[in-house]
């Protein structure tokens, strides 16, 4: 069976893979949310299992302070020695920021403590194995700039027995194309006697490509591909079905099998919600370069699928992510998951009480049926987030009268888009994605829903927030210290 694109829908961006004792094993960034660096393994490049996180436990990194659309950037999985190795950057975190590796010895952790690179620059680090010695590979920008975004690819020996570089750097690349911008995401590799470099080029959005060049030499120079680039979809135009596709990572499977795990989107009129999502391709090779899904050019059309995680009922508290930090502030009972505000706002740009799950289809429904607890002054409800300053709540106060509930847009601001006043008692919350809008809707017990508004899809978009994560949605609550609601029910029901 031909893996169907996207591999791993939603907010999987930068995908990095390898492949160990017949399975293969992906990670991808998660920048503000936590847990923090997915890792799904497939031993067949269709089915896709979830195995663990490499950001685990709080005591690896502080997040409180990590802004929007920063923190974990663009990891990459390598296997040596029968060690697990990742390496990341940690972006705008406050003393403690920038290139790290951890390590597992089970690909389900526990996860090492960050090991940091003080004198490793840049982004999109890389890590690459050669008769017994390892080399780091990274990103950073030209000084001085000759144009914006002007970068170069460097490497240099990264002792793993003392955690630090060694010897001298070498810049071994920095652009295939005439004034092309932000030559990054470099991925290293021998096969028959050539080293080979894999970048990206043309920033994560639409010019965004895979290019590729080798040498003969471990450090260059390196000869571009005649080729190059060996994969975009930038000359499709902004009609096509999958765009932004680049930060390609190969993978070598059995016998003569290449794959390439790559990013793209899939936007509607212009605007996409979902994120970067993670996709994947065959690979050939020919004259001694590789040919990406040969004889088609591009990546294969996405395939509506039924979603992947659609439940009623209560999930576990593990299958939720939180924002700038680990969920402490709720508890899993039998019946229903209990959060308590930390006494910021979802807005706030601090860490606030929301359990969310990442968006996979601009066709989905997604429910969750609250209950403010007695005797405390909580505004609590379902939160559709894109950034601190572009998200969608539906939010409940208590009052006199029962449940006063309203849905407010925020795009910097807050504007209401309608209210309803239900009596006490448990209520449900749903948000309906179909045909470009976002339609929202109110029951209370088991009665009929009552519409609150709509919102157009664009507003919680990636080209109207900024930044590089997509869609999330679950439930939130806000107010004072240890102000609770109970979540006890929830359905997602959606198609890729």
């Amino acid at each position: 069976m031909r893996p169907a694109n996207p591999i791993l829908a939603g907010l999987y961006p930068d995908p990095s893979i390898c492949r160990v004792d017949g399975t293969y094993y992906l990670v991808n960034s998660t920048f503000e949310y936590l847990p923090g660096l997915p890792i799904h393994a497939s031993d067949d490049l269709v089915t896709w299992r979830l195995v663990g996180h490499a950001i685990h436990d709080p005591g690896q990194f502080d997040f409180s302070a990590v802004p929007d659309s920063r923190g974990l950037f663009a990891p990459t999985i390598r296997h040596h020695d029968g060690k697990f190795y990742i390496a990341c950057t940690l972006m705008d975190a406050g003393e403690v920021t920038g290139n790290f590796y951890v390590t597992a010895t089970d690909i389900a952790g526990p996860w090492s403590s960050p090991v940091m690179l003080p004198d490793a620059p840049g982004i999109d680090p890389s890590l690459f194995f050669h008769e017994g010695r390892a080399w780091w590979i990274g990103c950073r920008e030209v000084v001085p700039q000759g144009f914006e975004g002007e970068t170069e690819v460097w490497m240099r020996e990264l002792d793993l027995e003392r955690g630090m570089l060694v010897g001298e750097e070498s810049v071994i690349w920095t652009r295939t194309m005439a004034r092309a911008v932000w030559a990054e995401a470099p991925h290293r590799y021998e096969r028959d006697g050539w080293f080979y470099l894999v970048t990206a080029e043309g920033g994560t959005a639409f010019e965004h490509s895979v290019m590729v060049a080798r040498s003969r030499s471990l450090t260059g120079p390196f000869l571009p591909c005649p080729r190059n680039p060996v994969l975009t979809h930038r000359h499709l135009g902004h009609g096509v079905d999958v765009q932004a596709v680049g930060h390609g990572d190969l993978v070598h499977g059995d016998g003569d099998d290449w794959w390439m795990a790559m990013l793209g989107i899939r936007p509607i009129d212009g605007h996409h919600i979902l994120g970067r999502e993670t996709h994947l391709a065959a690979v050939e090779w020919e004259e001694g370069w590789p040919v990406i899904n040969p004889g088609l050019g591009r990546l294969d059309s996405p395939v509506e699928q039924p979603g992947r995680w659609a439940s009623d009922g209560v999930p576990e508290l593990s299958d939720f992510l939180s924002v700038r930090g680990f969920p402490t502030f709720a508890e899993q009972t039998d019946l229903a998951l209990e959060l308590r505000s930390t006494g910021e706002s979802v807005s706030s740009g601090a860490v606030s009480a929301a359990l969310l799950r990442r968006l996979t289809s601009t066709e989905s429904t997604v429910a969750v049926t609250l209950e403010l607890v007695d005797g405390q002054d909580a505004t609590a409800g379902l939160l559709l987030r894109q950034s601190d300053s572009t998200q969608v709540r539906a939010a409940a106060v208590a009052t006199s009268d029962g449940v006063r509930v309203s849905l407010a847009s925020r795009d910097g601001v807050d504007t209401v888009v309608g209210s309803a006043t239900l009596p006490s008692g448990p209520f449900t919350l749903s948000a309906v994605v179909a045909d470009g809008e976002i339609t929202v809707n109110v029951a209370s017990g088991k009665g009929e829903p009552v519409t609150l508004g709509r919102v157009s899809l664009s507003a919680l978009s990636t080209e109207t927030a900024g930044g590089f994560v997509g869609m999330t949605f679950g439930p939130y609550v806000e107010g004072p210290v240890g102000a609770r609601v109970r979540l006890t029910g929830w359905s997602h029901d959606d198609r890729r």
